[in-house]
């Protein structure tokens, strides 16, 4: 407790270092190497700090990556209620349309967690107009139309997500968004695998898994290695998917993913 109070003390205290700079670094270590509770109590302590010193915009921030490790760990009443926090530090701070965009987005992460689908794809497309009044592309935009065609997919609103996602990546790849393309690919695989088309989703599955090693987040390493998997089961391969349902099912596990559970039956399928 004591080391994490004084690791918020000293991320905090850097006031010369531009907050862009702060949370991009902190959300990549986390998120990247998959220390969630880290994540989790590190943005809890120094959203407090900020808050009480007057900072809201760095406050807004914090509870944004609060609210997005719930989003992680499936749990929506959490994450609805990190983004009502971080939208009332922006509000507050009277921050930009960026700020307000990522705080909608949150909060369509929720609903989405929630089954609302609608709700979500109404969030998610008002974080598309804001961002977009900044140039259309740009990394937030891509990053949001991946997010509202994740909506129209579990909407199963098929041919709107795959137009958004292939959006969505075509920005990506303009912008050099590296880690978006490489996640956007694993999207498209698996709306591949909702129309059952399993060589597809093989195909994609298999670029999107060679493009998350290069990236290295542990989490989407393994929700590629889940799909691809799937992809191949459908098809009779399952001594071929036998060594990537265990890669998933063993970081799923490391990181308390709620798709740990899901993937058992896959795991137990491929080994028996």
């Amino acid at each position: 407790m004591a080391h994490r109070r004084r690791c918020a003390a000293a991320f905090y205290s850097r006031r010369e270092r531009a907050a862009s700079d702060r949370v991009r670094c902190a959300r990549t270590f986390f998120h990247f190497t998959g220390r969630w509770d880290e994540w989790l109590a590190l943005s809890r302590d120094v959203e407090s700090r900020a808050a009480a010193a007057g900072n809201f915009n760095d406050a807004g921030w914090r509870a944004y990556n609060a609210g997005f490790v719930h989003n992680l760990r499936g749990q929506s009443a959490e994450v609805l209620a990190w983004a009502d926090r971080a939208e009332a530090h922006w509000r507050e701070a009277k921050a930009s349309a960026r700020e307000r965009a990522t705080a909608i987005s949150l909060r369509g992460f929720g609903h989405k967690l929630a089954n609302d689908y609608s709700a979500a794809a109404v969030a998610f497309r008002e974080a598309v107009e804001l961002d977009s009044t900044l140039g259309r592309e740009n990394v937030n935009v891509a990053i949001d139309l991946n997010d509202l065609a994740g909506a129209e997919r579990s909407d199963r609103q098929f041919e709107a997500a795959e137009r958004d996602y292939r959006e969505a990546l075509r920005i990506a790849s303009a912008v050099d968004y590296q880690e978006g393309v490489a996640y956007m690919t694993g999207n498209l695989a698996g709306l591949a695998l909702d129309r059952e088309d399993w060589p597809g989703a093989e195909t994609l599955a298999r670029e999107a898994l060679r493009l998350s090693e290069k990236v290295g987040r542990q989490e989407l390493i393994a929700s590629v290695s889940h799909r691809l998997a799937k992809a191949l089961m459908r098809q009779g391969k399952k001594e071929e998917a036998l060594p990537h349902v265990r890669r998933a099912a063993e970081i799923y596990q490391k990181l308390g993913s709620p798709y740990f559970a899901s993937i058992q039956e896959i795991l137990a399928e491929c080994e028996s």
